[in-house]
């Protein structure tokens, strides 16, 4: 059984690396930065298409939910998107 402190430290971890994600998806948004120009320096073509990936569900889901948020969708259609999306990229 592991202790507390290791499992909060791995918890820390998910949730600085979670905030970082999503301070640089919203920073990309601002900016008009595509996922594409974004990953340009990754020099193996397996992982930038892996980060390009994951960049652009990021960008997708935040502006889901900035949508959800600006009652463009309701909470019912933002589940169902965010739903399908995260089926869709996993499949």
């Amino acid at each position: 059984m592991q202790d507390r402190t290791y499992q909060q430290a791995i918890e820390d971890l998910r949730d600085r690396i979670s905030d970082d994600f999503q301070s640089s998806v919203n920073h990309m948004l601002v900016h008009r930065t595509t996922a594409t120009d974004a990953t340009l320096n990754i020099q193996d073509e397996g992982v930038r298409t892996v980060v390009t990936d994951a960049l652009i569900a990021g960008q997708i889901l935040t502006l889901l939910t900035l949508m959800r948020d600006l009652c463009m969708v309701d909470e019912e259609q933002h589940r169902e998107f965010t739903a399908y999306l995260l089926r869709s990229l996993t499949s």
